[in-house]
């Protein structure tokens, strides 16, 4: 996938347990020039082109084995927290401790899972992979969650193409569409349930508390749709914000007012490198090994410069929003 067209074929003797390397503010240059980051920008952009104008539901989405091997491991995960269920916290608003009870099973168990989920032939790749996987879903010391741990998952599933367990391009849809979609419900229930922290949030400036690539191939997906949105499709009643929206959701104000959903979906995957990936607060704890390779790319140029969505913007009046008004 993010060694394109052909596999990475790594040998099997050359994995090895990923670190941290970004260990201060002026090792972000040198993660701009990595081959990571050149290759992970490509993968972003081949999984964001592969689900252009598909709707979720589409019943021509090809569903390899593997994939749905991935899935049947996501739904175990889930299946964990019906055994940790959240203790009385009173008045505290975030933090439920029962999350770290969760996290203690996936870190005595994950490793299993993964065995299972793998070939015998890439069974030795789980030094790489694993540590990616458990950074996945939060941290357990803050209980919290943010776009670098969801960055964690993609570069998981990175890792699994480069060693061609995932097959491009014939797997790219249906890793969006189903496995980052059942990933995505998995750590929804997470944050819920155990009332996870929004881990570096940025308020009211954010597109949200804790997600960021379901707005990115959302975007994607709406490209050359001919039909009005309704509240049902992109509402969570049970999940409100009070105030205009200007104010609470003052990115998706601005993404409202983008004319097409092309350049929406542009204005996103510059603003996920702006907001996500240039910023060391999220990228500090990204870890670099053989597939994942903080080593200098020969492939990458300057990288682009982040835009705000707000420059893409031609007004911002009320009428403009996505949102229908009742």
């Amino acid at each position: 996938m993010a060694n394109t067209e052909e596999g990475s074929n790594q040998p099997q003797s050359q994995f090895i347990k990923p670190e941290r390397a970004i260990l201060n503010i002026g090792d972000v240059s040198t993660w701009l020039k990595s081959e990571a980051h050149y290759k992970y920008m490509k993968f972003i952009r081949q999984l964001n082109n592969s689900v252009r104008g598909i709707s979720t539901d589409s019943s021509d989405i090809f569903v390899s084995e593997n994939v749905k091997e991935i899935i049947g491991m996501l739904d175990l995960f889930q299946k964990w927290i019906e055994e940790y269920p959240p203790e009385d916290m009173g008045t505290q608003r975030f933090g439920n401790k029962s999350y770290r009870k969760w996290y203690e099973r996936l870190t005595n168990d994950a490793e299993n899972a993964l065995l299972k989920l793998l070939p015998t032939e890439l069974g030795e790749a789980k030094i790489e992979l694993l540590p990616y996987l458990m950074e996945s879903f939060g941290n357990s010391t803050r209980i919290d969650y943010g776009s670098g741990h969801e960055a964690s998952f993609l570069i998981f599933l990175f890792c699994l193409y480069q060693i061609n367990f995932l097959v491009y391009p014939n797997d790219n849809c249906a890793v969006v569409l189903k496995v980052f979609h059942r990933y995505l419900s998995l750590v929804k229930f997470l944050q819920c349930i155990y009332r996870m922290e929004p881990a570096g949030s940025r308020g009211v400036h954010a597109i949200d508390d804790f997600q960021f690539l379901p707005f990115l191939f959302g975007s994607s997906q709406l490209i050359d749709n001919k039909y009005r949105l309704i509240p049902d499709y992109y509402l969570r009643p049970e999940m409100t914000k009070t105030g205009p929206f200007y104010e609470h959701s003052n990115q998706l104000y601005n993404i409202s007012a983008v004319q097409t959903w092309e350049r929406i979906n542009e204005g996103m995957f510059k603003m996920y490198e702006g907001e996500v990936l240039k910023k060391f607060p999220v990228v500090q704890h990204f870890l670099f090994g053989k597939l994942f390779s903080f080593k200098e790319s020969k492939d990458s140029s300057e990288s682009s410069k982040a835009v705000g969505l707000d420059t893409l913007a031609k007004g911002r009046h009320p009428s403009n929003l996505g949102i229908i008004q009742e």
